[in-house]
Order: C-alpha cells, then sequence, then structure tokens
C-alpha cells in the first residue's frame, strides 16, 4: 500500500508519457520507412533520420508540452487523437526544417507521408495504455472537499456526469463547521480542494493542516488571491511588505498586444478568404436572412460595440423572446449553424473586430450588455474583466466549458488580467489550437446551465460570501 500511495502522489505512470512520446515517434518514423523501402532501406535515406532524431526527440518534448498534452487532466479519446494529430502536424513541420537546418535533403518526404497516420495512432495507444494502467493500479485519487455542502454536492454531480472516469472522484466533505475534523480525515484522501468560501483564517488552518500531512492542495482563488498571484516581495525599512500593483496593462504590453493583434488579424483575414466564401454561401443556402450577424457586445471599459459572426441561427430568433442564451438542442440553430459552431468557424468575422481595435485575440469573451448588467451587479469584481480588449479565446476557453459559469469564468478572466505576457498570449493561442478538433465541446451545452443568471437571483440563502463560488 505504501508504494501505491506514493505512485498516487507522485504520478509516476503519467511521468511516463513524455518519456515515451518521441519513442512512439519514432517508432513511426521507422515503420515508415520499412514500408517505403519494403525492408530494404538505403543508408544514403537512413542516415538523415539518425542525425535528426536526437532533436526530434527533445521537439516532441517541448511541442507536446506546449500544447498542454502533459498536463493531468481528463481527455476523451476523440480529444486524445485530436491532440495527438495536431502535436504529429507540428512534428511533421519540425522534421522538415530539422532536415533543412542540417542540409539532410535525402530524407524521404514521402516517409513524413506515410509516418504521420501511424504516429497518431501509436502515441494515442501509448497514452491511452498508460492511463488505463494507473487506473486500473491505482485507481482514481480520492478528493477531499473543505467547503459547504452545497459546494460539494454540485461538484459531485460535476464529477459524475462530465469527468466520469477522470482523476478524480468526490470522497468526503468537510463543512467550516467540522475542521477540528480534518487531521483524522485526511487518511484516506489523495488531495483537497479548498472552497475560497471559507474565511482567512479557515484557509489557513486547512493548508496548514494539509500541507503537514503531505496532502496536494487545490485552492480555488478568490479575488484576493488572484490579487496577491503577481505581488512583489520588497521591504519598508527592514519591514517585509508584498507590493500589489494595479490590474491592468502598462502602456508597452498594450503597444506590443495591439500590433500583434493587428498582425495576425490581417494576415489571417488575407490567408482564410476562400473560407470566409465557403461559410458565406452555406449560410446563406441554408436559411434565409443575412450572412454576418452582428450583435452588441461590452468591450473595453466597458463601451459597447458589435460583434460580428456568421448567422447560425434562423433569422429573427430572439424577436419575441429577447436576449436568451442558447443551450444544447436549441431548435434556433440552423444545420449549417451547428456544424460551424462546433469547428469555431462562425467567430472567423471577429477577425475584423480584432483588425478595428474592438477586440484581442487573447482576452475574456465579450458578453453581451442585457447579461454584463446583471452579472456586474451579482458578482462581485466583474467589472474588472473590462480592463483589457475582450479576446476570440482566453483562460476560459481553453481551461472551461461551455457550461462552466460566469463566477467561475471570472477567475479566469482575472486571473489572465493580473498575469498578463506577452509569452502568456502565445500560450493561449497555441492551447486554442486543438480546441477547433473538439466539435462536441462547442455543441454539448447543457440547456439547465442557460437558467444560471435567474437561479442565482432567485436562491437568496446560499450563505454566500467572497466571492460567490459555485462549483
Amino acid at each position: 500500500m505504501g508504494l501505491i500511495n506514493w505512485i498516487k502522489k507522485k504520478g509516476l505512470f503519467f511521468r511516463l508519457v513524455p518519456l515515451g512520446d518521441p519513442l512512439m515517434v519514432a517508432l513511426g518514423f521507422v515503420i515508415a520507412f520499412n514500408i517505403r523501402y519494403a525492408g530494404d532501406i538505403p543508408l544514403f535515406n537512413w542516415e538523415p533520420f539518425v542525425i535528426v532524431l536526437p532533436w526530434l526527440c527533445i521537439g516532441v518534448v517541448v511541442l507536446f508540452a506546449a500544447l498542454g498534452m502533459y498536463e493531468q487532466k481528463f481527455y476523451s479519446l476523440t480529444q486524445v487523437a485530436g491532440l495527438c494529430a495536431l502535436g504529429i502536424i507540428g512534428v511533421s513541420l519540425l522534421t522538415i526544417a530539422l532536415t533543412f537546418w542540417f542540409r539532410e535533403f535525402s530524407f524521404p518526404r514521402s516517409v513524413i507521408l506515410i509516418a504521420f497516420p501511424l504516429q497518431v495512432i501509436l502515441v494515442c495507444l501509448w497514452r491511452y495504455a498508460v492511463w488505463k494502467l494507473e487506473l486500473l493500479w491505482v485507481g482514481r485519487k480520492k478528493l477531499l472537499v473543505v467547503g459547504p455542502s452545497y459546494e460539494a454536492g454540485q461538484l459531485a454531480i460535476d464529477l459524475s456526469e462530465e469527468n466520469n472516469g477522470g482523476w478524480f472522484w468526490l470522497d468526503k466533505i468537510i463543512t467550516p463547521g467540522e475542521l477540528e475534523r480534518l487531521p483524522e480525515s485526511l487518511a484516506g484522501a489523495d488531495g483537497v480542494l479548498v472552497s475560497p468560501s471559507l474565511s482567512r483564517e479557515e484557509k489557513a488552518v486547512t493548508l496548514e493542516v494539509c500541507l503537514d500531512a503531505g496532502k496536494e492542495v487545490f485552492v480555488v482563488p478568490d479575488m484576493y488571491d488572484i490579487l496577491l498571484s503577481r505581488g512583489r516581495l520588497t521591504s519598508i525599512r527592514d519591514l517585509p511588505v508584498v507590493q500589489v500593483q494595479d490590474m491592468g496593462l502598462n502602456p508597452l504590453q498594450a503597444c506590443i498586444k495591439r500590433g500583434f493583434d493587428f498582425g495576425v488579424a490581417l494576415t489571417g483575414l488575407i490567408a482564410l478568404w476562400p473560407l470566409f466564401i465557403i461559410c458565406a454561401v452555406a449560410v446563406k443556402v441554408s436559411s434565409p436572412g443575412p450572412v454576418i450577424y452582428k450583435q452588441k457586445r461590452v468591450g473595453l471599459l466597458g463601451k459597447n460595440f458589435y460583434m460580428y459572426k456568421f448567422r447560425t441561427m434562423v433569422d429573427g430568433a430572439e424577436k419575441h423572446t429577447g436576449p436568451v442564451l442558447s443551450g444544447g438542442n436549441d431548435p434556433r440553430v440552423t444545420k449549417v449553424g451547428y456544424y460551424m459552431r462546433g469547428t469555431r468557424l462562425d467567430e472567423l468575422p471577429q477577425l475584423f473586430n480584432i483588425l478595428r481595435g474592438d477586440m484581442s485575440l487573447v482576452g475574456p469573451r465579450p458578453e453581451r450588455p442585457f447579461f454584463s448588467t446583471q452579472y456586474v451587479d451579482i458578482i462581485p469584481d466583474y467589472a474588472r474583466r473590462y480592463l483589457v480588449r475582450p479576446g476570440l479565446t482566453g483562460l476560459a476557453q481553453i481551461y472551461g466549458k461551455y457550461s462552466t459559469n460566469p463566477e467561475d469564468k471570472l477567475r479566469y478572466d482575472l486571473y489572465y488580467i493580473r498575469n498578463y505576457s506577452f509569452f502568456l498570449d502565445l500560450k493561449i493561442i497555441l492551447r486554442t489550437l486543438p480546441i477547433f478538433l473538439y466539435f462536441e465541446s462547442a455543441v454539448k451545452f447543457p440547456r439547465e446551465r442557460c437558467d444560471w443568471l435567474s437561479t442565482v437571483t432567485r436562491e437568496e440563502d446560499k450563505e454566500r460570501s467572497g466571492s460567490g463560488f459555485t462549483l
């Protein structure tokens, strides 16, 4: 049991994945060479592969890490396949670049083409085998939640329905009034989730007990935690203090970000014009009405602007209902619109918004004024997300889901604003690419999540404090 508990804590099997990925890529090339030359590989063609192989293995790990493929979170089989396909495309381009760099032009391009499907299959099988082996040997990690019971109850629903088969399952609940039971309750737990609803004193006690017991701790941040995340240790005379800066971008950061947005948007519009025409024709043929749909959204400093999208609903969808959030199996969505939403093609016209300066490539998603006004009244610090331009993608898009509630999306947005850097933008853009392959993540939007706002306004006795956390 001691060995199993150590493996649970260290995630030994999962740490095998970065070792196996380069091996699977190399094996794919070996098989491709044998297929291409029927087992009789000319030395002239084989030597370039041997020369670039060490650098290729390093590049595979770096590229896969940049795509988020080494994060210990649950992916469905289709998501794993999509990530692997995108990663192997990068590997193929990297192979071509390395052979060019080393002047090894005898590396056959046909081998790269043959290796591509083999490498995707091998990497998927390797990762699936490692994941299944860890789950079979040590099982999923037991998660102890410290917080109000209604939060833990919602977490139990999320883990059982949305993350079935993932790395964690809810084991125990410790409410704020039961903190004296925490030391004895930690015995069977592998990780502890700390709610932001706890007071500062309760959080301090919880963290101290958990760290003394050697348990992995996950803290859901509130605004105070996010503000301190970039605090700089300094001193006033000999007194150690943490200096907390204002949120937002400085003039240099804003200038660099705007220049990058303009360049990428202009390049995208020029490169993707055939796709724009195909989408426009598909929308026009599928249903009567305009091709482009414009909708008022809230932008930088709370100013409204019109955001452009390819129309995915029937014309006049909200004529009689007013603003209504879209849910799963929404009858207003056209057949073409269903697929355009699933592949994010309906978002392409927002490149015009980025070019004009209404939006950025990365930032909080722009909200509609009707809902934004209510969120500002209900959710503390919601207005701070308007300190930067809204974005085509963001942290909430790569780590959250369509069903993630506005409170939790706000945490991602505020963390992004607080920790902004140009390299963080590049990381988010790179992590966004696999999302285009997850068709189901765009269309499986539970209808009951659409009632979040009305539920919050109706429920007055939720014992909320701080930022009003809901799992």
